[in-house]
């Protein structure tokens, strides 16, 4: 966390200064807006397409290949969307890392490991095992410059697995796969069975095309960082948390039945702490229970 301060204090004071310019840049680092729109994009194309091969389905004389080239289609857009979630680089990052590590294992990678520790900080309002993943992740940087590359590894390995924004990564993996099986029972003439795995995914594809999933991975993102900057810059905070009303504001409007009394809530005490953001004694509590509140929006 102090690590993450610092870097914050490099953006605010140290920087050269260009005005509301910087703070605006600064507001949405971690996830964008413009990672956002390139999700729900391809995750729409992909939609579509799994729509296409539902129907190709549905006729009387059913041509495989056409089926085959939809499905094949919608996995190359979800596989397009994916990149575009803020864990992807890093996991890809770890991914390079282990092979570095593997054909030059005497080597010191302590350096490499802060370039992740600093990507994992800028999403880690959307990381549920955050504290763990920093921890391990500082004590591995520990052990790599003591040249411990075993440990290293195996550590990756772990962190591999833990780094995931759920709200996107979730959902695009179980479409892929929902897509995957459809195409098994394709190829098996399993036709029944491929249109019922084909309608599975499109739930999880709804929630990020249509529904609130990436909105609420922004207010994720906009909650944190307004609670680590309050200490640091008042101003770059209150943005922040503004930026966070305006996200679940579009959540909200979008909701599933499932998640919008709890969004309703959130909402509320997100704009009772903006009416209080000078009240330096409960800002601390308010936005930990906020989010506290998001992590159970799935």
């Amino acid at each position: 966390m102090l690590r993450f301060i610092f870097i914050l204090f490099l953006f605010i004071f140290i920087l050269p200064s260009r005005g509301e310019y910087i703070n605006h840049v600064y507001l949405n680092e971690g996830i964008t807006e413009n990672q956002i729109y390139n999700i729900k994009l391809f995750t729409t194309r992909a939609l579509n397409l799994v729509l296409d091969a539902y129907s190709s389905l549905n006729k009387k004389r059913i041509i495989r290949k056409e089926t085959y080239t939809y499905l094949d289609a919608s996995l190359f857009f979800l596989n397009e969307a994916h990149q575009y979630s803020p864990s992807y680089i890093i996991y890809r990052q770890m991914e390079a890392l282990e092979k570095r590590i593997r054909l030059y294992p005497e080597e010191d990678y302590s350096e490499d490991l802060k370039t992740l520790l600093i990507y994992i900080e800028e999403i880690a309002g959307n990381l549920d095992d955050y504290e763990y993943i920093r921890k391990k992740l500082e004590d591995t940087i520990k052990k790599a410059a003591f040249l411990e590359n075993q440990y290293v590894l195996d550590s990756l390995e772990i962190l591999k697995e833990k780094v995931r924004v759920l709200l996107i990564d979730e959902p695009l993996n179980e479409a892929k796969n929902l897509i995957g099986i459809a195409k098994d029972h394709l190829k098996a003439r399993e036709y029944k069975k491929s249109k019922q795995a084909l309608e599975l995914a499109l739930n999880p594809l709804i929630n990020i095309s249509y529904r609130e999933n990436l909105y609420i991975a922004l207010v994720k993102e906009y909650i944190h960082k307004g609670k680590v900057t309050y200490d640091i810059n008042r101003r770059t905070s209150l943005r922040y948390l503004e930026a966070s009303l305006y996200a679940i504001n579009k959540a909200f409007y979008v909701s599933s039945r499932e998640n919008r009394d709890l969004i309703k809530e959130v909402r509320k005490e997100i704009r009772l702490t903006l009416k209080n953001f000078y009240d330096e004694k409960s800002i601390d509590i308010k936005l930990n229970d906020i989010i506290k509140r998001l992590k159970n929006i799935r």
